[in-house]
């Protein structure tokens, strides 16, 4: 389990945005060179206490106005980035907050501290446990970074993505994003943010089963951060060493090095730190047997670790059910396991699920429950199958990524130039500001008198364009868009469309005893749980107040029929007490592909009879119109 984020709190606090000498205005910045020596420092990546930067972050404030656009976007990422990724309420703020800027057209007007945005609440996604959300922003910033040409924006967004991969266990994207975000910062001078992005790169070797390498760089790193008088960082090294030490059997020294650590937090008053270490140590005591220690820890923990900090909860409840069967209390065993299983579900961490699978069925073998042993079992060794076949494959992938390091060192050296370039041209801008002046004024006069109608007229097409096309709830494409999408699909040939009508069952007794408020939350959460089991071929549609269309271009009746059930029982099963307490909701649907329709109306009419049947036979269930007889659409 990695204890790298918990300093990397006190590091990407400080990540505010990645917005370059291009962005930023000459003239403003010789008027406030104390703002600018701020920024310098939060954007070196050195060490600074949250008080400290609470400080500075308010004397920011104080200085900077909306008219100094250049000092007043780059405020903005350090806003964003400054919430406490540990709380939710935090994190909830953080995400907001973002929205609100990525929605703002002066934000988007500068491309660099947008992507920074995105970057900045795709973190925050991730510590909510949204990690497909995440991946995806993470890979569009990615993206949208070599479209720039940032060299710091793509290291800090592919060592970010870089500390996902590795925590899912895969090393080989992980390794890859590391390698390149490694020789960018170095390329860069960027003295702190390569350290960081050493120690999770040392820490993908411990998880990839090299933690020779991962010791070797970590001593390198706890000497540096101890030279840099870092100690929180060399703190956080020294776990993750013990981490490395107990993978290799050393579990007496991995012990001490849990105990210095975990001293040190106490000593400077981080209950969640302290913590955290106490997770850990919790799993070594076990293994040493020394199970009153080890229940000591784990009581401690469990005061400060909450279910929603889920890397370090799933373990926690892990190690409590591996206490509980070695006192011979296999049924409270079976209780922490379940509420480990759904922390290491949410979070995607599979070598820990496959260590709970073998825990659980050592419980029901206690209990003589040889059939949900032997289940448990079975889906142990699945897992260590894929786990040993991804493996083998990272090996491969893992030996391609460092032979391959010059062409990534050339691809590097590249961007740094170009990079470098752009700075160079800056800087001779700077040293014309009359003259830039005087350019800057001509050009928005011309810009201004040639563009201004055809940009609005442009501006506001596109914006009916969106609009019509667009359920302004639940932003799904609306009735209109929705049909004609199927009208145009129904045409394919040879035909092979879908589709799947449903609807939210008893939707107005939500909006009698809720409020229509509710009822439109429960409309969004139920397009986001539609759209997400959907492929990128299908389209999801709002085609009235609480009813959907579901277009499936290539599908067979069977798979439309398997989706729809699918998407049945995900919206049953769906924690929806965010929106109201106690709160669920059922669907029903009904299916129908392209057989001998004469149009696309055809189709549907025979989807909505399938839905009325769904309804009429107690609604919760999926029904397929097949276009034949009702008592062979009943037998099918």
């Amino acid at each position: 389990m990695n204890k790298r984020w918990l300093n990397r709190v006190y590091f990407l606090l400080m990540n505010i945005g990645l917005c370059s000498a291009l962005f930023s205005s000459p003239l403003l910045a010789a008027d406030q060179p104390s703002v600018d020596a701020i920024f310098a420092e939060i954007e070196s990546g050195v060490a600074i206490t949250p008080a400290d930067l609470t400080q500075k972050i308010e004397y920011l404030k104080q200085q900077i106005s909306a008219d100094d656009t250049s000092h007043y976007f780059r405020l903005q990422s350090v806003l964003c980035w400054n919430h406490d990724p540990t709380d939710e309420k935090q994190r909830a703020k953080a995400i907001e907050l973002a929205n609100t800027h990525l929605a703002s057209d002066k934000i988007n007007q500068v491309s660099e501290i947008m992507t920074d945005i995105k970057l900045c609440r795709a973190w925050f996604y991730q510590h909510q446990g949204r990690v497909e959300l995440a991946l995806e922003e993470y890979n569009q910033v990615v993206g949208d970074a070599y479209q720039l040409e940032s060299p710091k924006l793509i290291a800090d967004a592919r060592s970010v993505r870089g500390a996902m991969y590795s925590f899912q266990g895969n090393f080989a994207q992980a390794l890859e994003d590391f390698i390149t975000a490694q020789h960018l910062y170095d390329s860069l001078e960027l003295e702190y943010w390569s350290l960081y992005n050493l120690a999770e790169l040392a820490t993908s070797y411990r998880r990839f089963g090299d933690p020779l390498t991962a010791i070797k760089y970590y001593q390198q790193l706890e000497e540096k951060f101890i030279e840099l008088g870092d100690i929180n960082s060399a703190t956080g090294i020294l776990s993750d060493m013990a981490i490395a030490l107990e993978e290799l059997g050393e579990y007496e020294q991995a012990l001490e090095k849990y105990q210095r650590a975990h001293k040190y937090w106490t000593e400077q008053g981080s209950i969640l730190g302290s913590s955290t270490i106490a997770v850990n140590m919790t799993g070594t005591l076990l293994k040493l047997n020394r199970i009153d220690e080890a229940k000591t820890y784990l009581a401690e923990a469990s005061q400060s670790i909450k279910q929603d900090q889920e890397a370090f909860y799933s373990f926690m409840k892990l190690f409590e059910a591996q206490v509980h069967l070695m006192q011979g209390v296999p049924a409270q065993a079976l209780i922490a396991i379940d509420d480990a299983k759904a922390a290491f579900s949410r979070v995607k961490n599979t070598r820990g699920m496959a260590q709970l699978l073998l825990l659980e069925s050592q419980t029901f073998s206690t209990q003589q429950d040889w059939k949900q042993a032997f289940s448990s079992l079975e889906q142990y060794l699945v897992l260590h199958n894929e786990l040993d076949a991804k493996l083998q494959s990272n090996r491969t992938t893992e030996m391609r990524t460092r032979f391959n390091t010059k062409r990534i060192e050339t691809e590097n050296e590249r961007l740094v130039e170009r990079q470098r370039i752009k700075e160079h041209e800056l800087e001779i801008m700077r040293q014309n500001k009359l003259l830039q002046y005087a350019v800057l004024i001509l050009a928005f006069i011309i810009i201004l008198n040639i563009s201004f109608f055809a940009f609005k007229q442009a501006q506001k097409s596109k914006l009916l364009e969106v609009l019509a096309m667009t359920d302004h709830l639940t932003q799904l494409p609306n009735r209109r868009h929705t049909y004609a999408t199927g009208e145009k699909q129904f045409l394919v040939k040879p035909p092979s469309l879908a589709i799947i009508l449903f609807d939210a069952d008893n939707f107005k007794s939500v909006n009698d005893n809720y409020g229509h408020d509710i009822g439109d939350k429960a409309l969004i959460e139920l397009a986001r749980i539609s759209k997400a089991q959907m492929r990128k071929s299908d389209l999801v549609g709002r085609v009235g107040g609480e009813e959907f269309l579901i277009i499936l271009p290539e599908t067979t009746l069977e798979q439309a029929t398997e989706i729809a059930e699918r998407l049945v029982n995900s919206t049953a099963k769906s924690d929806l007490s965010d929106i109201a307490a106690n709160f669920g909701m059922t669907i029903s649907a009904g299916v129908a592909v392209q057989e001998n329709d004469k149009s696309f109306s055809d189709l549907l009419q025979r989807a909505d009879k399938a839905l009325y049947q769904a309804k009429s036979e107690g609604r919760n269930r999926t029904v397929s119109n097949t276009g034949s007889t009702e008592t062979e659409t009943r037998q099918a």
